[in-house]
């Protein structure tokens, strides 16, 4: 370039609005992504405190063994009302989700970077 020749700010000052939208989506896809992410390890966590309190209920001692039988069905009871072994089996499915979410993301970023670079910075 030569030191005389002006250069065009313009060019690349100027708001691109394609490029605000990609922008946006990725953003989007990595806050479902990792929103995503967190609710199913907070799931998950709250599954693994449940039954680790649902096995300290089958051997505790409590006052008599009818009484032990009791709470243990309760317990039983419950967590088939809430039907824990379907949601137990829906957790990888929800980590899978999140992953492919945050892929696209990163697929649609990596092509966002590439075809900015190619159309933002022109070669003369």
């Amino acid at each position: 370039m030569n030191t005389s020749t002006p250069i065009n700010l313009q060019q690349y000052t100027a708001w691109n609005e394609t490029l605000d939208s990609t922008i946006s989506s990725n953003v989007f896809l990595l806050y479902i992504s990792l929103g995503t992410s967190v609710t199913e390890a907070a799931f998950a966590l709250t599954v693994n405190i449940w039954l680790t309190r649902y096995q300290r209920s089958l051997t505790g001692t409590g006052p008599t063994i009818h009484e032990r039988i009791r709470q243990r069905h309760e317990a039983y009871t419950g967590l088939m009302e809430w039907r824990l072994p379907i949601l137990i089996e829906i957790l990888p499915l929800v980590a899978l989700f999140a992953l492919a979410l945050f892929a696209t993301f990163i697929r649609y970023f990596i092509s966002s970077l590439t075809q900015d670079f190619i159309f933002t910075f022109p070669i003369k």
